[in-house]
């Protein structure tokens, strides 16, 4: 039997598609290289693969990070290079190393050097006069000084940060008390970041500032401001026409690709194009596909759908998830028969020429398609395989309509697989087939030619002809005729012989597929190793009908939850209704996959619907079967006994939980590869790879990592260098320089000072006075200054009466004082890049700000760095 591609095709197919591609269709050799493998649909999870998406430098995508020796060409020491990453001419990366705290790579102003600003120190709670409450550090943090004995409070006494009692306090009418000072706001105190004191023994949080700027950063306290020193270089000044290059100031530039044969440095010139092999000759259909003028391209496109019949009055048809759509470049073979071990990572038969694997949405895309009136479309999931004519015209798109793209309805039209239904009385699971889309004259005993064959359990009959269960059951040649077995529910666990349960074992070992009912747990939870793929607690009492939440921990079941809303099944996004609920496993054991549980307000530790590939045990490249167990009745309208399809009463179309077998009948049906990828052989970026050393970032296959937060007065991104700490120190400003000589207030850098405490008897801003010390008195309440009247837009301030206040936030992008302007917020933004800038196009990456950015996912069996290259999708060799 043909080994089934999904969205993968062979190094050596690679290879011959690289050559096609002439300009003009006339039969010439050795062209330009032709179009990557796989358009990808619009509703693709980015299953392109890495080795055919034309997506990074040379042919073999050679913009993977090396933490080594990179290839030879240069070094760190032959590039001057102390820190950050440079180019290794190859199209690689080395990194020669990262700063210490303080200091910047380029930040001195020599690119590849460390230098720079120094970190700013931070105050104690001693060297700030403070026993307790909250006070700032000096760079931009707040320290918490403790906590006061009863009877006392922090300020009670009318000094700052100092436990006291009673002074500066007024009775209230109910017998309270409360402060005779009024706080300050952040305005008031000209500050724009950071913390400053209220002027009454409390802080206010002024803002923050944006990378690249610190609060102070630009010498004015409680401002945000900063610069940096470190020019950046550009690839021409770095003599590089090709590969990634560091620019002198702890970052990477890419200076673009080469044309394929050429490869970066592969004339042993670094960062320069060269070398290469030679491309094979284009042949057959090769020779059909054109080279459009401008940004015009000959595509096919198209949705792939079920072959569900609207007008049987089943209604209308469900997009396929995973379907190969290509155009062969050599004949198709017709498909074995029998049981077989089919392995995801062969190539599709026909050589496809061009290919595209479909999204939860059965969309797809065919860029670069041969041009002729008569170009054979082949649409696969597994042994589900149609294939048609289609008209292809040149430099423009050629949609194909529904009735095109469906999957065969009968054997006449394509390929459908064998199917075996062991009839059951309490889950007739062979009503829902018509549903999906097989003709009725699929449907016969297993001495007929349908590709719907039923044997008796304890349900419908075809005829008085149709054989009992046992002799599926019971004989190993009978089970390997069958790509897939539908076990129902028969009311009770089916009495099951050990020599039946070895058998079933076998028949999935070699690659059949089962599906089980209810019931049907009689082959899983008593027989080992399938015993072991679950928490088996059997019988429990049924729950009630509820909602199914789908697992979304994985890529499948991430699919399996759009394609529920695209058709309809959820109307809230991850859950569907279910009936029939039963409960009898508590668990799944890994790698088995939960693709269903209950909700858990109604049936905790109820996963109703899960999977685990065959052999049991065995390496996930060596399985190639597959089961499938559902703990709840799929057929929601059929009775199960009788004759069938009387059995199962009028047309309709298909309920949610009907629905969630078409998928996984789908899925059932298709080669096997593991639901959780296994880990992929990706060289994860560490930050000291990368030149970071702060914020989020990615590590190149698909996960974030923290690179550490920056030292007090420093923030990640600053001066314009993503991933690095920078910053200048803020010069703070002093309390006679705000005319202050009590209480709390703000240094313009983000941090709190201590202007003094007032004498007994009086209290900060007592006699009226912001920010003086006077008696009290009711008639000469002090005033408090607002952050406005202080010029103040940022950070915390003194309001003249002893208390802090807050003055705001600064928006991103800037920080309090970063501008050089005390209290008012300001400095350059920190620019992120973005996923095309990384060259990633999966995964998660760092935009050198301090967040992260996703840059999508990859479809099974591909996973982000699962060829070997950073934060581009791949297959596990």
């Amino acid at each position: 039997m043909d080994k089934l591609a999904r969205s993968v095709v062979s190094v050596g197919l690679m290879l011959f598609i690289a050559g096609c591609g002439p300009s003009s269709g006339t039969g010439q050799t050795g062209g330009p290289p032709g179009p990557p493998v796989g358009g990808g649909g619009s509703g693709d999870l980015g299953e392109t693969d890495a080795a055919t998406n034309g997506g990074g430098d040379d042919a073999g995508g050679q913009s993977m990070v090396d933490a080594g020796g990179g290839c030879g060409l240069v070094t760190c020491a032959s590039a001057n290079a102390a820190c950050g990453p440079v180019g290794d001419g190859c199209g690689g990366v080395l990194q020669c190393g990262a700063c210490p705290t303080g200091q910047l790579c380029g930040g001195g102003g020599t690119p590849f050097h460390c230098g720079g600003v120094s970190a700013c120190v931070p105050r104690t709670c001693a060297q700030l006069s403070a026993s307790c409450g909250p006070v700032g550090d000096g760079c931009g943090n707040v320290l918490q000084c403790g906590s006061c004995p009863t009877g006392q409070s922090c300020g009670g006494g009318g000094t700052p940060s100092v436990c006291g009692t009673g002074t500066g306090m007024q009775t209230n009418p109910d017998g309270g008390t409360m402060s005779n000072c009024v706080p300050r706001t952040c305005a008031q105190a000209g500050a724009s970041c950071g913390p400053v004191a209220d002027g009454c023994g409390n802080l206010l949080a002024c803002g923050n500032c944006v990378s690249p700027q610190t609060c102070g950063g630009g010498g004015t306290p409680s401002v945000c401001g900063g610069m940096s020193l470190c020019v950046p270089r550009t690839c021409a000044q770095a003599n590089a026409g090709c590969g990634m290059v560091g620019d002198g100031c702890g970052n990477l530039i890419d200076c673009g690709g080469c044309t394929l044969p050429a490869i970066c440095g592969g004339a042993g010139v670094p960062n320069q194009c060269g070398g290469g092999t030679t491309t094979v000759p284009c042949t057959n259909l090769c020779l059909s596909q054109v080279t459009c003028p401008g940004s015009a391209k000959t595509t096919v496109s198209g949705t792939v759908y079920a072959p569900t019949n609207a007008a049987m009055g089943y209604g209308n048809p469900d997009p396929i998830y995973n379907a190969l759509v290509y155009i062969p470049n050599a004949p198709v073979s017709a498909f074995s028969t029998g049981v077989s071990c089919e392995q995801c990572s062969a190539t599709a038969s026909g050589s496809p020429l061009v290919s595209a694997t479909t999204g939860p949405d059965g969309k797809f895309t065919l860029t670069n398609a041969p041009v002729g009136a008569t170009i054979p479309l082949v649409i696969q999931l597994g042994r589900w395989r149609r294939q048609i004519t289609i008209k292809v015209t040149a430099c423009v798109d050629n949609p194909l309509t529904a009735d095109q793209t469906r999957l065969p309805r009968n054997h006449t039209e394509g390929d459908i697989p064998l199917i075996a239904v062991v009839t059951g009385s309490a889950d007739p699971i062979e009503c829902v087939l018509p549903k999906i889309g097989i003709d009725p004259s699929e449907y016969t005993n297993p001495s007929g030619t349908g590709r719907v064959r039923l044997f008796n359990g304890n349900g419908a009959t075809i005829s008085a002809a149709t054989p009992d269960a046992s002799t599926l059951w019971g004989s190993p040649t009978e089970l390997a005729k069958y790509d897939l077995i539908i076990s129902d529910c028969q009311s009770a666990p089916t009495d099951a012989s050990a020599a039946w349960k070895q058998n079933v074992r076998d028949y999935t070992s070699k690659g059949g597929r089962l599906y089980a009912s209810h019931y049907e747990y009689t082959w899983l939870y008593n027989y080992a190793p399938f015993s072991g793929t679950a928490t088996w607690n059997a019988d429990q009492a049924y729950p009630a009908d509820l909602n199914a939440y789908v697992d979304t921990s994985f890529p499948k079941g991430v699919a399996f939850s759009s394609w529920l809303t695209i058709t309809h099944a959820a109307t809230t996004a991850g859950r569907i209704p279910v009936q029939s609920v039963r409960h009898d496993f508590d668990g799944v054991i890994a790698p088995s996959q939960r693709w269903l549980y209950a909700d858990p307000a109604i049936s905790p530790n109820n996963p109703v619907e899960y999977t685990f590939n065959t052999p049991v045990g065995a390496a996930a490249n060596l399985q190639c079967g597959r089961v499938m167990f559902s703990d709840f009745h799929v057929n929601t309208g059929g009775d199960g006994f009788g004759t069938y399809p009387t059995e199962c009463g009028a047309a309709s179309p298909m309920t949610a939980q009907e629905k969630v077998l078409e998928f996984m009948l789908f899925d059932l049906t298709s080669c096997v590869t593991p639901d959780v990828p296994p880990p992929p052989m990706c060289p994860a970026l560490t930050c000291a790879a990368q030149g970071y050393n702060c914020g989020k970032q990615g590590d190149g296959c698909g996960k974030a990592i923290d690179c550490g937060t920056c030292p007090p007065g420093q923030i990640c991104g600053a001066n314009g260098h993503p991933g690095q700490c920078g910053g200048v120190s803020c010069t703070p400003r002093t309390c006679a320089q705000q005319n202050l000589s009590c209480g709390p207030a703000g240094d313009g850098c983000g941090n709190q000072i201590d202007c003094g405490a007032c004498p007994m008897g009086q209290t900060c801003g007592g006699g009226g006075v912001p920010g003086q010390c006077g008696a009290v008195d009711l008639g000469a309440a002090c005033v408090p200054r607002t952050c406005a009247q202080q010029s103040i837009g940022c950070g915390p301030a003194g309001d003249g009466c002893g208390q802090l206040i807050d003055c705001g936030a600064c928006p991103p992008g800037q920080t309090c004082g970063g501008g050089g302007v005390p209290g008012q917020c300001g400095g350059p933004s920190c620019t992120p890049r973005t996923c095309a800038q990384a060259n990633a196009t999966c995964g998660l990456i760092g935009d050198g700000c301090g967040a992260t950015v996703d840059c999508g996912t990859c479809a099974p069996p591909e996973s982000c760095g699962g060829g070997g290259i950073a934060n581009q999708c791949g297959v596990l060799n």
